[in-house]
């Protein structure tokens, strides 16, 4: 699903670029899922009080392969700029490498269902009934077909001749995209203002750090091996397995680290952070969680399991306590442990849905009061296409006795953009994490946006020690590492710019951060700054750090009241 999903996110992102015009809203609301279809000749529309509009569904077809415009589309699209046009013609013709079996199990499932309902109620039947049925149809037949699943091949194997697009409900559904993408860069303004002020209040920082000594992003000197554990989660009675980076030679028992990964997701996705952080004397596990993990989901895509259940919330953070209960067991009866693992000191990285693990793991409490009040509108009156906010929606059907999840073990908490701090857990749900918690925001992340899910949790920390880190062009995928075996076969226009620029940020931060609150060692904090950061930053890829910011400044930067 992450695969679909992100390309459900080009066609969030090309909503917004497509324009202010009846024609530019109709095309985007399309572009939010799929592709054109043989049978439908047209997308009609009301625009009041001009009336009734029609778009030919050939005139599109010309236009997407010839690049040619049609008298007719001419009328629609030549207030365009050309580089809107070209932006649309290649949003109408790119072709996805999506099977018709992942298609449909998407289609099916419940996060695919929600989506393509809501959907259907912009580009109906009638000019009264959800096309919701027609669509999950045409997208399945157009992955299917021999020129596969394009928007265009969609819209050309809707089956019904008309098409009916409900404008209203696509100019609401294009307002809150517009915000979601929008909207955050008024925030991150904000944001980078206030990590400069901390810089010059602090000048002497500048001179009083040398970046080369030691430069943390480069690979320490600390030999380390890598081992596969396997333990048994007693709630979900199943053997999961884990990869352990364990340093060698140490004169005293290493902290560990826990990486929870996202959804669909798994371990390699973070080697490259494991064997940094071994490399300098941190033990490092790496797990991957059943039914969420990519082995499971692959599954589920190629329809031999359920899609992932609700208690998944409760079942991840449980996965990292009965890790922790094992080593910890082990390292008391074998003496081949003992020497190896300090587990009174354990750190947790955690991203996307792996973020809301560590989150969690880490003192926030769910909050059934937030969910209850952001999930209660019913379904046919939500036009809304945040995928991050329909996914934790999903959550609301949890027991509501499991709401504290935390472990005392853990001492420090980094969550790369995480889920769930809007919904799941909320501004009561965050205030009650008392450890020192890091968080890294992309500015292009289409799933977790930045502003619900990362800026306001950010805020609701009471918390001193926490960081926001925000990357103005980072992306959900920014940090993570290929997975040759993972079921997220992520097009790079999707994962942004390359490795070698963005994860020197979470080698160096993640290691300043644990060697401060896992080894009490203070001397690091002064990595832990927006001078450092800006030290280290490439203008492909800028950052900024801030401690300070406030929600009340938040509020002001999105022009919202208090």
């Amino acid at each position: 699903m992450g695969f679909v999903l992100g390309k459900l996110g080009l066609g969030l992102r090309r909503i917004v670029t497509i324009g202010s015009l009846s024609m530019g809203i109709a095309i985007a609301c399309t572009n939010i899922l799929a592709k054109p279809a043989h049978s439908a000749e047209q997308i009609r529309f009301w625009y009041p009080p001009a009336g009734e509009f029609t778009i030919y569904i050939n005139d599109l077809e010309q236009f997407a392969k010839q690049g040619k415009l049609s008298k007719r589309l001419e009328f629609y699209l030549g207030r365009l700029s050309s580089e809107q046009q070209n932006q649309l013609r290649e949003t109408l013709a790119t072709r996805y490498n999506i099977s018709h079996v992942t298609a449909a199990q998407f289609a099916y499932s419940p996060i695919g269902e929600i989506l393509m309902r809501r959907l259907g109620r912009i580009l109906q039947i009638t000019p009264q009934e959800n096309g919701f049925s027609a669509l999950r149809a045409a997208l399945i037949l157009s992955a299917q077909s021999d020129e596969g699943l394009t928007i265009l091949n969609v819209l050309q194997r809707y089956p019904v001749p008309i098409i009916y697009l409900d404008l209203p409900r696509g100019l609401q559904a294009y307002a809150e995209v517009s915000q979601l993408l929008y909207k955050k860069e008024q925030a991150i303004a904000a944001i980078e203002k206030q990590a400069i002020a901390e810089s010059s209040l602090n000048p002497t920082e500048n001179k009083s750090l040398d970046i080369t000594k030691p430069d943390l992003r480069v690979m320490g000197n600390v030999q380390w091996t890598k081992e596969k554990f396997t333990y048994l989660q007693r709630d979900r009675n199943v053997r999961i397995s884990a990869d352990l980076y364990l340093p060698k030679d140490l004169t005293k028992p290493a902290p560990l680290i826990v990486i929870s990964h996202g959804l669909a997701s798994n371990p390699d996705t973070f080697q490259y952070l494991s064997q940094h952080l071994a490399s300098y004397g941190f033990a490092v596990a790496a797990l991957e969680h059943p039914k969420t993990g990519s082995r499971d989901f692959a599954a589920f895509l190629s329809g031999l399991s359920k899609a992932p259940q609700a208690e998944e919330a409760i079942q991840r953070p449980l996965d990292v306590k009965y890790l922790l209960d094992e080593l910890e067991q082990k390292v008391k009866t074998e003496p081949i442990w003992r020497d190896r693992l300090n587990l009174e000191q354990v750190g947790l990285i955690g991203h996307s849905l792996g973020g809301y693990t560590v989150l969690a793991l880490g003192g926030a409490q769910l909050n059934f009061n937030q969910i209850n009040q952001e999930c209660s509108t019913p379904e046919p009156n939500i036009s809304s296409f945040n995928v991050a906010k329909i996914l934790q929606c999903r959550f609301s059907s949890l027991d509501t006795n499991n709401t504290n999840l935390s472990d005392r073990r853990i001492k420090a908490v980094l969550a790369l953009n995480p889920l769930g701090g809007s919904t799941l857990l909320g501004k009561e749900g965050m205030q009650n994490i008392k450890i020192p918690v890091a968080i890294f925001a992309s500015g292009e992340d289409i799933f977790t946006p930045a502003v619900p899910e990362q800026f306001f949790p950010f805020v609701w920390l009471t918390n001193p020690h926490k960081y926001l880190v925000t990357f103005p062009k980072g992306t959900h995928f920014s940090f993570l590492e290929r997975s040759d075996r993972g079921v997220l076969i992520v097009p790079e226009s999707v994962v942004g710019e390359k490795s070698e620029f963005t994860h020197p940020y979470t080698k160096a931060l993640s290691l300043a951060f644990f060697q401060t609150y896992l080894n009490q060692r203070p001397e690091f904090t002064s990595y832990l700054t927006n001078n450092y950061i800006q030290a280290i930053a490439s203008p492909r890829f800028p950052a900024s750090l801030t401690t300070n910011f406030s929600e009340s400044q938040l509020l002001q930067s999105l022009d919202l009241k208090p």
